[in-house]
């Protein structure tokens, strides 16, 4: 149980600048968003609104520092809202525990190289060759197999499929499609997340790479020897072909579709749906079908 004041004991320890009124002690007990108001919860406002904090003076509300005024005793007026709001909210609720360090007796796990304080999930598989990085998270029904390496402090959600064989293929004599053998495996850095039932297929000549803090989000397919820079997010429903290229802190939205070969720069934004069929320069707005770009 905490209050107001435990928040500006957590803000200033953390070096978080802001400002406050006369700021009155209130308990908090859950966090709450806008559209469901609650007592003794705290919750974020992306713009300050009187109405709001004056109608509900049991509700501690977090508000950008810009918006600062006199009036209002359960307001904390923050730089960086968004970022700050959402520490606040995992370190004082204790969110992101770590789960404890354990193998299900469900998984099957066949390496030898897991590092420490590693969870697996039930139903878990695990192949030999897998090498796993300490305080990574795996969750549930999810396989590894093959030539994988998996950093540090990583999350793996259920379902997820990593080091599966790649879709190349080349004609036999006869016209029927043969697979391109995929004897390479994939590279995932430190911080990396990859969400629930996705899909990340080991290189055919070299690995598929996902660098440091990294993020992929459900249902996306990463393709053969893709290389994901450093901080790339990856939006749910987006399909990344084999051999693309993103360049660090670029932005792949909802549905996306990147053709094989294409390499995006870095800070590139993607619009929801967009199809990708040709190189996307560093700084650029991509968006449509196919995407064109706007600096």
């Amino acid at each position: 149980m905490m209050d107001a004041y435990d928040v500006l004991n957590y803000l200033n320890e953390k070096k978080v600048h802001y400002r406050v009124n006369e700021l009155k002690q209130i308990l908090i007990t859950q966090y709450c968003p806008l559209k469901a108001l609650k007592p003794h919860a705290i919750t974020w406002l992306k713009q300050y609104d009187a109405k709001i904090t004056e109608a509900n003076p049991e509700t501690l509300f977090i508000c950008k520092i810009e918006d600062h005024t006199e009036h209002g005793d359960n307001v904390i007026f923050v730089e960086s809202l968004k970022r700050t709001f959402f520490r606040i909210i995992r370190d004082l609720f204790n969110l992101d525990a770590m789960k404890e360090s354990k193998i299900e007796p469900s998984a099957v796990v066949l390496s030898k190289q897991v590092g420490d304080a590693v969870y697996i999930g039930h139903h878990t598989f695990i192949d030999k060759e897998v090498t796993i990085g300490d305080g990574t998270i795996i969750m549930h029904n999810v396989t590894i197999q093959g030539k994988v390496v998996i950093g540090d402090d990583c999350l793996i959600e259920s379902g997820a499929v990593i080091g599966g064989c790649g879709f190349g293929t080349y004609l036999d004599e006869e016209g029927h499609p043969e697979l391109v053998p995929h004897p390479a495996g994939v590279t995932i850095g430190d911080h990396v997340k990859i969400f629930a039932n996705t899909c990340i297929v080991r290189g055919c000549l070299s690995d598929t790479i996902i660098e440091d803090h990294a993020m992929v989000d459900n249902l996306c397919h990463i393709a053969h020897n893709v290389h994901l820079h450093e901080n790339v997010q990856v939006a749910a429903c987006s399909e990344i072909s084999g051999s693309a290229t993103i360049g660090r802190d670029s932005w792949i939205a909802p549905g996306v579709t990147i053709l094989n070969g294409i390499h995006v720069g870095e800070n590139v934004y993607t619009g929801i749906g967009s199809n990708l069929v040709k190189d996307v320069p560093d700084h650029t707005l991509v968006y449509g079908n196919p995407a064109k770009s706007k600096k």
